[in-house]
């Protein structure tokens, strides 16, 4: 398990301090001992964390009833967060030249498709899901950031898929090995609906179908990493426009068509 410490700029998040600094990067130095206790965190030699004048986060406690779910509009929902994600930097949207970047973003799509089909469809998505995972760049790779985002939705307390819960934990299990420490643990927590304070402001807008200062919420989740937010935002895309599917008779096939939200 990983335990992140916060400058003030940043949301809370799970297995995080936020302490009221700008800057951590000379807080912690590389072979630190670092001793924990109910009250503070004891950092080397030098530096004391107090929890005594701190206040614990709690993240919304969010359900999803047939009445609520029925009520929200799921399809705008789903194309105005795809069109934002577009507008950033992902790499699901690449279209340069590097010939390594061109073809992961197909493999992204391509998996991407094949796991909202097989949801849609109410086949098994295993394979897709072991596909996603740990395929892109960086610290947390783009095909783990989508499912944090899918996940964060499909997965909500009362939502039909989830069902799914005990499967995508059967194989992010099978497959973190393919990924890095810090990504299998954000992937695990968000199928545990435990995500970054920013994504529960969106996710209450969304059960809430609230659209008060929703562009100022997804501008704050694109700001996540390189490209983490945008691809985090494709997710929640895809969750919307699949719920969309469990509600109601009639539903368009084609997820990545654009909308707009009105």
């Amino acid at each position: 398990m990983l335990y992140t410490l916060l400058s003030d700029e940043y949301d809370n998040a799970p297995n995080s301090c936020r302490i009221a600094l700008r800057h951590c990067d000379k807080l912690v130095s590389p072979g630190d001992r670092v001793e924990f206790s109910q009250g503070g965190i004891e950092i080397g030699q030098h530096s004391w964390i107090d929890f005594s004048g701190c206040q614990i986060w709690q993240q919304p406690e969010l359900y999803l009833t047939d009445a609520n779910r029925a009520d929200i509009a799921w399809h705008q929902w789903g194309a105005c967060l795809n069109q934002h994600a577009a507008s950033g930097n992902s790499l699901f949207n690449y279209r340069g030249d590097n010939i390594f970047h061109r073809e992961m973003a197909r493999l992204l799509q391509l998996h991407r498709d094949a796991l909202f089909m097989a949801i849609r469809r109410n086949e098994d998505p295993g394979d897709a899901i072991q596909s996603l995972i740990g395929l892109g760049i960086g610290l947390t790779p783009s095909g783990d950031d989508y499912l944090v985002g899918l996940c964060s939705i499909l997965l909500l307390p009362g939502h039909p898929a989830k069902k799914y819960r005990e499967l995508f934990l059967a194989e992010l299990e099978k497959a973190q090995q393919k990924t890095t420490l810090l990504s299998a643990i954000t992937l695990e927590a968000a199928i545990n609906q435990r995500y970054r304070q920013v994504i529960g402001q969106l996710l209450e807008k969304l059960v809430h179908d609230d659209r008060h200062l929703i562009i100022a919420t997804i501008n704050k989740i694109k700001q996540i990493g390189s490209s983490s937010g945008c691809d985090m935002l494709h997710g929640m895309a895809d969750a919307c426009l699949l719920t969309s599917y469990f509600g109601e008779k009639y539903a368009h096939q084609d997820h990545c068509k654009k909308q707009h939200l009105v």
